[in-house]
């Protein structure tokens, strides 16, 4: 397990590029390079946080399916007694890719698919039709049943702020679990009135609890503050050339007065409302488990947040 709170989670972008128009992503504001993980920094940063023992998730900016090692690196993370998870969308469920993905064995895979309501999810995600994602997504459901954890995560926003309970109990019937979360300004890098209106979770107090238990790295080893620096402006340090707990200390140093960093000051992400710990870091995968219910439990308040990990 960690030894510092810097890396218990960490969001690894394997690829940034993606063929999704998703209305609720900013994607098309990144100005940092995309590009895909190559092998050599694969193994360069999957070695150092296998060692850390941190709870990997192949998520970020991108489709992590798009890229041609995810299957094989996710079986190889597996294989040293890692855990690893993975965050998709519906359209990357191409022919035969649900069955690769099932048989790569990751610990959990989180399907983003936005709405139940056939308006609202082809509203927000406009390449595919609302009955081609659910026949997908529920192929994948019916593979994952005994093998894999799976949930659903859904989005809560203005046109569709009454569905959080439909979406629930839909997938209640059908045995997934799930949750909805508010839509948020994504560093305040979504500007898209239609389904997000600004708001202020957590601007006046100029901390973020988020950046304590959570780590962002880029498909070049960058680890930047989160995922919602489109520009790379964040920058804490690089895996390649600096050690885990290099990192971890210059976080804890950024954490002891207000986040400086201009995208941290227009981002209304619920999570950064969390109060940091003064505990240790989780000692084992129960005591991690734990604390991330714990998270779950305190910010069902709070609109919820899309950046939980999954719970393994």
């Amino acid at each position: 397990m960690p030894s510092d709170w810097a890396f218990v989670s960490v969001d690894m972008e394997i690829t940034n590029q993606c063929g999704s128009e998703c209305l609720m992503c900013p994607r098309d504001s990144i100005t940092r390079s995309k590009g895909m993980m190559s092998e050599e920094v694969f193994k360069t940063v999957s070695e150092k946080l296998i060692r850390e023992g941190s709870l990997i998730t192949f998520s970020g900016m991108g489709d992590p399916l798009s890229h041609p090692k995810v299957f094989e690196w996710i079986s190889g993370i597996r294989n040293k007694n890692c855990d690893v998870g993975i965050v998709i969308n519906p359209a990357s469920l191409h022919e035969g890719i649900s069955q690769r993905l099932i048989e790569s064995r990751p610990n959990s895979i989180t399907i983003s698919f936005p709405s139940i309501q056939k308006e609202v999810f082809e509203r927000l995600c406009p390449t595919m039709s609302f009955e081609d994602g659910l026949k997908r997504t529920q192929e994948l459901v019916n593979l994952s049943r005994g093998n894999i954890g799976l949930r659903m995560a859904g989005i809560r926003t203005e046109i569709n702020s009454d569905g959080s309970e439909e979406y629930v109990s839909f997938w209640k019937k059908l045995d997934v679990r799930s949750n909805v979360t508010a839509c948020h300004g994504r560093g305040g890098n979504l500007w898209n009135p239609d389904i997000y209106r600004p708001k202020t979770f957590g601007l006046e107090s100029g901390r973020c609890g988020l950046f304590q238990f959570h780590a962002f790295v880029t498909w070049e080893a960058e680890v930047l503050a989160c995922c919602h620096d489109l520009t790379g402006d964040t920058r804490i340090g690089n895996l390649i050339n600096d050690s885990v707990s290099v990192i971890a200390e210059r976080k804890q140093n950024i954490l002891g007065s207000s986040m400086p960093f201009s995208v941290c000051q227009r981002c209304d992400e619920p999570l950064r409302q969390y109060i940091p710990t003064q505990s240790s870091p989780p000692k084992n995968r129960n005591e991690r488990r734990r604390f991330f219910h714990s998270i779950n439990r305190d910010n069902l308040s709070l609109c919820q947040s899309d950046r939980l990990p999954s719970v393994y």
